[in-house]
């Protein structure tokens, strides 16, 4: 049986920036490090940042790559968990097939485990964040993407071909606006940032007054911010995705009766702007007799909750768990 009183290297890999740090058995951060990704350099390139930062991380630390148990990857997907392999990856450009966990391996000379970035935040928020000692969860990310992870019977549930918790692409609308998956109403397509802009700009040009009007570029930042400050039309945009995010909550609840659903990412920080409609949403149609006392709660560990997942994610497998 590996240490695991040792630490984990953990890396945090995104589209545009990679991030390290040394991760403790009490879910301690130290040497926390970040990089450009430059991802349009190609895979070999980005594996060499990401290396380079893991070791930026472990001289911050003063820890040896040899003190490592393990390194643990979160990262987009698809991938595949168990062999470490990523298949594709919308904002790495010519990642097919790469065996990220493999080539960090090589690099570093210690065990590597690679895990869906949404999967590895479900891992961290049960192990060190709010929804510690929840046997059954789901955990969502809404941001540029839409991404969930579930936990079932206190284990992270990757499905029969290790793709579970794509909650994004659950269909809330099947007449609603087309999705880049090819559906339509698809969650991601109504609450991910780049689309709740998108909105804003429809409705702008359909004649609806905001305080965004003029804008080039709209983001989901731009119209959080707008919201906070009182525009309406923003305030509708994350009124709707609040709904969409909701609908999504209840469907999940009354399949797996869930006790605990955390939501995070960078949407999720316009707070009870976002959270007011989606828990309206749950409150009003959720089966009492299915989810009595299911607890909605916001990100309990931030921008952390990557790091602190892959570090999860890699301890578990150490020990034979999923």
């Amino acid at each position: 049986m590996p240490d695991l009183s040792r630490p984990v290297g953990a890396i945090d890999l995104g589209g545009t920036s990679v991030r390290a740090a040394v991760v403790d058995v009490n879910g301690g951060i130290t040497g926390f490090a970040t990089g450009a990704t430059e991802a349009s350099r190609g895979p070999d390139a980005v594996i060499d940042r990401t290396v380079a930062v893991l070791q930026d991380s472990l001289a911050r630390a003063s820890v040896h790559v040899s003190d490592l148990v393990a390194v643990g990857i979160g990262a987009p997907g698809p991938l595949d968990w168990d062999t470490g392999v990523i298949h594709e990856a919308p904002n790495l450009p010519g990642w097919k097939e790469v065996p990220l966990a493999a080539r960090i391996a090589d690099a570093v000379g210690r065990p590597a485990f690679l895990e869906n970035d949404a999967n590895a935040a479900a891992l961290a928020e049960n192990r060190y964040g709010v929804a510690q000692g929840a046997d059954n969860m789901l955990y969502i990310t809404v941001s540029t993407g839409v991404g969930g992870g579930l936990i079932l019977d206190g284990e992270l549930w990757h499905g029969a071909y290790g793709s579970a918790g794509e909650f994004g692409h659950m269909t809330v609308d099947f007449e609603g606006p087309l999705c880049d998956c090819g559906n339509r109403g698809c969650i991601e397509a109504i609450a991910a940032g780049p689309d709740i802009a998108a909105w804003v700009g429809q409705q702008i040009a359909a004649g609806r007054a905001s305080a965004l009007s003029g804008r080039a570029d709209l983001s989901g930042r731009d119209v959080v911010e707008a919201a906070r400050q009182g525009d309406k039309l923003s305030i509708s945009a994350l009124h709707r995705a609040g709904r969409a995010v909701g609908f999504g909550i209840i469907n999940v609840a009354h399949l797996v009766n869930l006790e605990v659903v955390v939501v995070g990412g960078g949407i999720a920080n316009a707070g009870d702007l976002l959270f007011d409609p989606l828990r309206a949403t749950v409150r009003e149609h959720l089966l009492e007799s299915t989810a009595p006392n299911l607890r909605l709660e916001p990100w309990s560990l931030g921008e952390d909750v990557g790091l602190l997942g892959a570090a999860a994610a890699a301890r578990s497998r150490l020990v034979g768990g999923a």
